[in-house]
C-alpha cells in the first residue's frame, strides 16, 4: 500500500500552508487547497526548502527527510538556488 499523504501542513507558496490528501501515487501527491482560493495553476509552491523544513514534512509523513530526498525520482524536476 502506497503511504497516506502527510496530513499536516505541506505545501507553502507565497500564502498560508496546506495539508496533504489522500495517498502518495508513485512521485506524485494530491494537497487539499480548499482554504487556498487564491492558488492557481502554475502558482509556485514550495514541498521543502528555506521556508519548510523537509524533517518538519517527514515528521508529519512518518518517516525521516532522509528518506524523502532520497526517494525523489528523476522524473521530479530540480531548481537549484
Amino acid at each position: 500500500n502506497p503511504p497516506p499523504a502527510p496530513r499536516g501542513p505541506l505545501v507553502l507558496g507565497a500564502g498560508p500552508r496546506a495539508p496533504g490528501a489522500g495517498r502518495v501515487s508513485m512521485d506524485m501527491l494530491a494537497v487539499d487547497l480548499t482554504d487556498l482560493p487564491e492558488a492557481t495553476v502554475g502558482a509556485p509552491v514550495e514541498l521543502w526548502g528555506a521556508q519548510m523544513p523537509v524533517d518538519e514534512v517527514a515528521a508529519h509523513a512518518g518517516t525521516i527527510g532522509y528518506e524523502l530526498l532520497t526517494k525523489v525520482t528523476a522524473r521530479v524536476p530540480r531548481r537549484y538556488r
